[in-house]
């Protein structure tokens, strides 16, 4: 007959395997997605220049201003801003694409009665949502403007009323997505 004990081990052995699985069914794919050059030698960058934010759709120039900030923000952290392009290595350009949409639901739980006139019937109402979705992305261009890089994620910056928390989160998300810059696919110096 099995002891107490041992059957206390097992128990704790299937839960911590049971939560070790749960848990690892909520882990999220990364939601940044890059694309580069793979010839060209990244290893090479020291210094960016910033270049004018592009916008698309229904952008405020303040949400251009600050998803160009935090981008040069996190930057800042691994490379040397130059005065002007002709002097950086690498020129960056960040674009803030948003757009307005609408989800409808059929909501099969808020149920409600009464059919016409008389009788009773009974259906679910639709739930409409309006919501905007928006996409932050950076590009990383030679001095000669050619494509070199690109990273780009779903932005969730627009749902903050505070200008500092939308600062904050696009911080966030400029850092995700530079996290992945540059690529390394060589390794020292020309």
């Amino acid at each position: 007959m099995a002891s107490l004990s041992s059957i206390l081990r097992r128990t704790l052995r299937v839960t911590a395997i049971g939560l070790v699985l749960v848990l690892g069914g909520c882990a999220s794919p990364n939601p940044v997605a890059v694309d580069y050059d793979p010839t060209f030698k990244f290893a090479n960058l020291r210094s960016y220049y910033l270049m004018d934010t592009l916008a698309n759709g229904p952008v405020s120039p303040f949400e251009s201003k600050r998803a160009s900030q935090a981008v040069s923000d996190v930057l800042k952290g691994s490379y040397q801003p130059a005065a002007t392009p002709e002097e950086a290595d690498f020129l960056v350009r960040v674009q803030l694409f948003s757009s307005d949409k609408v989800a409808v639901y059929e909501d099969p739980l808020s149920i409600y009665g009464g059919y016409r006139y008389f009788g009773f019937g009974w259906r679910a109402p639709l739930r409409v949502r309006e919501y905007r979705e928006s996409t932050l992305i950076v590009d990383v261009l030679s001095p000669e403007q050619a494509p070199l890089w690109r990273g780009s994620m779903p932005s969730v910056a627009g749902r903050y009323d505070a200008p500092e928390q939308q600062l904050f989160r696009l911080r966030e998300e400029a850092g995700m997505i530079l996290a992945r810059f540059p690529p390394y696919n060589d390794v020292g110096f020309d």
